[in-house]
């Protein structure tokens, strides 16, 4: 036998489908590179990825169908993908914010919920690669739980996290030691006003974590026409309460105030961690203050967990007049974890970011891109396939069909690269058959 009949087996495999999502997904990317070839193995680039769960070059070409015996000429066409002097990495982000746009028009929301938030990219026993960094990590955590330093690449991305589907409006790998980098405020400023470039008929709120709790942020924010809603870090600033009775503000401890807050209203939340659930009665309550400063007006909600005897202070310029708007608030905050959901698919069992081996900055950049792109198009296909048909991946990818199964992103992304690595195996034991006659033992 010279061939394997391809066709009887593909014909069971939605890999035409797979594609032509794919192809449709990164429309807005195609806008932006500048010939046909270059289309072409962008898209073969990305699907590389899905089938190789990898941004290993070599483990993207081995993704793909081919006709050549060895990977090199699709990994050679991946490589000089990447070193293409005719487009950078910021023609990529363009089409990533692309299909942003696209996304958030297939949603009508009253406003976007938009998570800022940072992680730093392990690149660990590296000293000689372009613009090697010293980060922090607390994942894994050092000898005694501590966080440690290591060398790396710290990022940025600003990304919808009230859709459905997540929506990154920002991103940047950058470096502290190279002559582009002006400082990590200065990112925090360039991911508010490019989000609000890309979306400005829309109402913005933003939502992060204490590193944002700063006048410099704030004001950003205000630039922008949006609101915001941070954790606080800063408990023991001073700032102004309205005194009625004299009618006048009054500078006052935040901390000492926030010992006074009355805590009247009551809210079931599960905490979700490591698959265990955790049901508590958590109780709100808020202040109006003024900031001494610029005289801003803010509120403060204080949440209180009983069980841990903990309180979570958040600032907000969304006005706060009721139990209602505290609610809104406080369960807005919450969805800013979904962004650390898709960070450790991003860096971990999903598509390894970290795992990337190119020598030079600007390439680094283009495949994070390339991953960003990867990873959203995984959401995609979850919330715009039909529900039996991402269950068929999900199976393929290792579904297990029980209780406690979980139907994450990680099972659908198996099944799609089952898919992917099936149809290359095929194609190419079709061109090249297995050599059944000179098998040998011992």
């Amino acid at each position: 036998m010279d061939s394997i009949p391809e066709n009887n087996a593909l014909a069971n495999l939605p890999v035409a489908e797979l594609q032509q999502s794919l192809a449709g997904f990164l429309e807005p990317l195609m806008d932006h590179l500048p010939e046909e070839r270059l289309r072409c193995v962008g898209v073969l680039a990305i699907q590389g990825i899905l089938a190789g769960q990898s941004p290993l070059v070599a483990a993207m070409a081995r993704g793909t169908a081919r006709d050549e015996e060895s990977v090199l000429p699709t990994a050679r066409r991946i490589y000089r993908f990447l070193w293409n002097e005719r487009f950078s990495h910021r023609d990529l982000l363009k089409g990533l914010y692309g299909v942003a746009q696209r996304a958030v028009a297939r949603h009508e929301v009253p406003y976007l919920v938009v998570a800022l938030d940072g992680v730093n990219f392990e690149k660990p026993y590296t000293e000689d690669l372009e613009g090697v960094s010293t980060v922090q990590k607390s994942t894994p955590p050092g000898p005694h739980g501590e966080k440690r330093l290591t060398s790396g690449y710290p990022a940025l991305t600003a990304t919808v996290v009230n859709l459905p589907e997540p929506v990154v409006t920002y991103a940047s790998w950058f470096s502290y030691v190279t002559a582009d980098f002006v400082s990590e405020p200065r990112e925090l400023y360039r991911a508010i006003r490019t989000t609000w470039a890309l979306l400005p008929h829309r109402c913005l709120r933003f939502v992060g974590d204490a590193a944002l709790d700063d006048k410099k942020v704030f004001a950003q924010v205000a630039l922008v026409q949006a609101e915001f809603i941070f954790r606080v870090c800063h408990d023991n600033r001073r700032v102004e309460v309205y005194n009625e009775r004299l009618a006048r503000w009054e500078s006052e401890r935040l901390d000492d105030l926030i010992a006074t807050v009355p805590l009247d209203v009551k809210l079931q939340v599960a905490f979700n961690h490591a698959r265990k659930i955790r049901q508590v009665e958590v109780r709100l309550g808020w202040l109006q203050v003024r900031l001494p400063d610029n005289a801003q007006v803010v509120w403060f909600l204080v949440a209180h967990d009983p069980d841990l005897d903990r309180d979570v202070v958040l600032i907000t310029n969304v006005p706060i007049t009721g139990p209602h708007e505290a609610l809104m608030v406080y369960t807005e905050w919450r969805y800013r974890p979904r962004i650390e959901h898709t960070y450790r698919f991003d860096q971990e069992r999903g598509l390894d970011v970290e795992d990337m081996q190119v020598q030079t900055l600007e390439r680094m950049r283009r495949l994070f891109v390339l991953v960003l792109l990867a990873a959203l198009f995984i959401y995609f296909i979850a919330h715009n396939w039909s529900r039996s048909a991402v269950r068929w991946l999900r199976l393929l990818g290792g579904k297990l069909g029980l209780a406690m199964d979980s139907d994450g992103t990680y099972v659908l992304l198996a099944g799609i690269s089952a898919v992917l690595i099936s149809a290359a195996t095929i194609a190419f034991a079709s061109v090249h058959p297995f050599p059944e006659g000179k098998r040998t033992c011992g």
